[in-house]
C-alpha cells in the first residue's frame, strides 16, 4: 500500500475538494437536476460495482465516499427531491490505494439510494477515471528509475482545481510530490532572475533565508521552506557562486540534455569538494523528460527528475459502474 502524501495544511486541501465536488456537482445537475430519473426512481437503496474495462493503477479512493457525502448534501440544499434524504451510503473497497487492477477486477462495492446514485455515478467515475489514469502513467514513468537513487518530482501544471488531487494520485505511484503550490516553497526561475530587483542573486537569497527564519515558513509537511533556484544554459556561471555561499537547498538544471547534465553534474563534484558546506544541495533535472528518454537520465547523479509528462499525456482509465436493483 502507498501512503498518500499528508498535507501540513490539510484545511485548505479539504477545502479545495470540497469546493470542486461541489462546482462538479453543479455542472452535471443544474437547473432541474437529474431529470431521467428523478420520476423513476425512488430512495430504494441500491447496490453498484465499480468495475475496470481496462488495468490500471487505482488512486484517491476515498474520492468516491466524498462525491456520495457531499452529493446527498447538495442535493438537500437545492431541494431537488421532495422530502430531505437522509439514507445510508456504504462504500467498500476492494484493493488498497497503489495496488494494480486489470480489466475485470472489482474495484468497489456501493450500497445508497438509486436516486442519488444514479444522479452521481458521472461525477464519481470522471474523478477516478482521471486520476487512476494519472498514477498509472506516473507508475510507468517511475518504474525506469527504480534501480536508481534519482527520484520522481510532479509539477504545478496540473488541471485548474485539481491539483490536490492529482498530486495525491501521483503519489499513489510511488513518486514524489514537488510543491504542491507557490506557497510552499522559493523557487526562482528564469523570469524571476530577469526582473529581480538585486543584481546580485545571493543578495536575494540571503533576503528570502531571513524571511523564512524570522516568519518560521513551513511546508505541507512542516519542515522549514526550501529554496530552489532555476540554472540553464545561460546562467550556468552562477553556479561557482551558489555552492560558495550555500543557501539554496535545490538546483534545477532546465533543459539540458543528458550529455549536456552529465558534463555538469562533473562539474558539481567538483565544486562539492571545493565547498564542502554546499553538500546537501540536491540535484533536479526538468525539461522534456517523457517516457521514451527518462532512462538516458538515471545514472547521471541526479537526486530528482521533474516532469510534466504524467499531466500532459495521462489518459482517462475506462471503468464502469454496473448498478442491481
Amino acid at each position: 500500500m502507498i501512503k498518500e502524501k499528508m498535507f501540513f495544511f490539510e484545511e485548505l486541501e479539504q477545502d479545495c475538494v470540497q469546493k470542486l465536488i461541489f462546482l462538479s456537482l453543479e455542472e452535471d445537475l443544474e437547473p432541474y437536476g437529474d431529470l431521467s430519473s428523478s420520476y423513476l426512481l425512488d430512495e430504494t437503496l441500491v447496490k453498484a460495482e465499480i468495475i475496470a474495462r481496462e488495468s490500471g493503477i487505482l488512486a484517491c479512493s476515498s474520492i468516491v465516499e466524498s462525491v456520495l457525502g457531499e452529493g446527498m448534501e447538495f442535493f438537500n440544499k437545492k431541494a431537488y427531491f421532495s422530502k430531505p434524504l437522509d439514507a445510508f451510503c456504504k462504500v467498500e473497497q476492494c484493493l488498497e490505494e497503489g495496488d494494480e487492477f486489470k480489466a475485470g477486477d472489482k474495484l468497489f462495492i456501493i450500497e445508497a439510494p438509486a436516486n442519488l446514485l444514479l444522479a452521481l455515478e458521472r461525477t464519481i467515475l470522471n474523478f477516478l477515471q482521471r486520476l487512476c489514469g494519472i498514477a498509472s502513467l506516473a507508475k510507468l514513468l517511475n518504474e525506469k528509475l527504480k534501480d536508481s537513487k534519482t527520484k520522481l518530482l510532479d509539477t504545478r501544471k496540473t488541471n485548474p482545481g485539481m491539483r490536490f488531487l492529482e498530486k495525491k494520485a501521483f503519489a499513489c505511484a510511488g513518486a514524489t510530490n514537488h510543491r504542491v503550490n507557490l506557497s510552499e516553497m522559493i523557487m526562482l526561475k528564469e523570469n524571476h532572475l530577469a526582473l529581480s530587483k538585486y543584481e546580485d542573486i545571493n543578495e536575494a537569497l540571503k533576503v528570502f533565508k531571513l524571511e523564512i527564519e524570522k516568519r518560521s515558513l513551513k511546508n505541507y509537511d512542516d519542515k522549514p521552506l526550501k529554496i530552489e533556484l532555476e540554472i540553464n544554459k545561460d546562467n550556468l556561471s552562477l553556479l561557482d557562486q551558489l555552492f560558495k555561499e550555500a543557501i539554496v537547498d535545490q538546483i534545477m538544471l532546465d533543459n539540458f540534455s543528458p550529455d549536456e547534465i552529465k558534463s555538469v553534474m562533473s562539474d558539481i563534484s567538483e565544486l562539492r569538494q571545493k565547498y564542502p558546506q554546499a553538500e546537501k544541495i540536491a540535484i533536479e533535472a526538468s525539461g522534456g523528460i517523457n517516457l521514451e528518454n527518462i532512462g538516458d537520465y538515471v545514472d547521471l547523479g541526479l537526486d530528482y527528475i521533474s516532469s510534466s509528462y504524467v499531466s500532459k499525456f495521462a489518459n482517462a482509465i475506462d471503468l464502469t459502474m454496473l448498478i442491481k436493483k
